[in-house]
């Protein structure tokens, strides 16, 4: 008995470790690819914050060890925050940013490879890494990750802070149609249906394959032929990616947004924010009431 609780202690510890040391790797192949400093910066806070929350908390001291004082001098603004404004996004999703500005949107094996080698670098658990990317066309090409953080709680914080604050009113009509039991909303229905020349199409990150949209999309957006798995409303990379494409090409939105009464949607926002600011205060998060801004 005492040999099977050594064991699960170790393996408790070592998934706890990952978190750390995945931290600190994303941190340094972001610093590695020299591209805009904001991504970085909006990268530290949003790492910083996930560790906060976490159970046992993660300190920026305890995540950059030695590199912390040179950290703080040439990103302040995320020490400084993390423990009261929230991200806007997962930090995978400022990696995406930072490699697609720095090859171009058009080059999307070379995008792809930078990615899959940076997610290769990461092991464990805690891997702040997407499983899948995805690319939504019409007139540009518009690139989306999934939710890059582990855990329920993580993951509904984040989905309701993009539905609040980041992702096109559109996308976010959507997502808020379903409550996080997945369960659909009365009253409310803001699902799309895209056009057929809308293309999106998501792809696993390590191995490049096309996937099949989940059922979860199937229903968000009308993508057709979905899989039988069904991820939680908002997690995918579909999300991120048809919101760029909205926000980038604000002609085609009259086609594929359906419109909702104005009424009903303040209500469903304060039903989302409210569940959003319980998980906070389940996590002993002080929120401001503000999201970071990237310097």
């Amino acid at each position: 008995m005492e040999t099977g609780l050594r064991e699960r202690a170790e393996l408790f510890l070592q998934t706890e470790d990952s978190f750390r040391i995945n931290a600190l790797n994303i941190i340094c192949e972001m610093d590695k690819l020299q591209g805009p400093r904001e991504y970085v910066d909006e990268m530290l806070h949003s790492i910083f914050f996930l560790g906060w929350i976490h159970s046992p908390k993660y300190t920026p001291e305890m995540i950059l060890g030695v590199h912390l004082s040179e950290m703080m001098k040439i990103f302040p603004q995320p020490f400084e925050s993390y423990t009261s404004k929230l991200p806007k996004r997962t930090p995978f999703a400022c990696v995406l940013d930072m490699v697609v500005s720095l090859f171009g949107p058009d080059k999307k094996l070379e995008i792809w490879q930078k990615l899959r080698d940076i997610a290769n670098v990461m092991s464990g658990k805690h891997r702040f890494t997407s499983s899948t990317i995805c690319i939504s066309e019409s007139g540009g090409r518009y690139y989306g990750a999934s939710m890059s953080c582990t855990g329920k709680k993580e993951g509904q914080i984040m989905i309701a802070v993009s539905c609040l604050c980041t992702w096109h009113y559109g996308v976010s009509n959507a997502v808020m149609t379903y409550k996080p039991d997945k369960n659909k909303r009365k009253n409310f229905d803001g699902t799309m249906k895209l056009q057929e020349y809308v293309k999106c199409q998501a792809s696993n990150v390590k191995s490049g394959e096309k996937m099949p949209p989940c059922r979860s999309c199937g229903n968000l957006f009308g993508l057709e032929k979905p899989s039988n798995q069904m991820w939680p409303y908002g997690n995918c990379a579909e999300a991120e990616s048809l919101s760029k494409l909205l926000y980038g090409e604000e002609e085609i939105v009259k086609n594929v947004v359906p419109p909702v009464d104005c009424k009903m949607r303040e209500q469903v926002v304060k039903e989302v924010k409210a569940h959003l600011e319980e998980k906070l205060q389940e996590s002993e998060f002080q929120w401001d009431s503000s999201y970071y801004i990237p310097q």
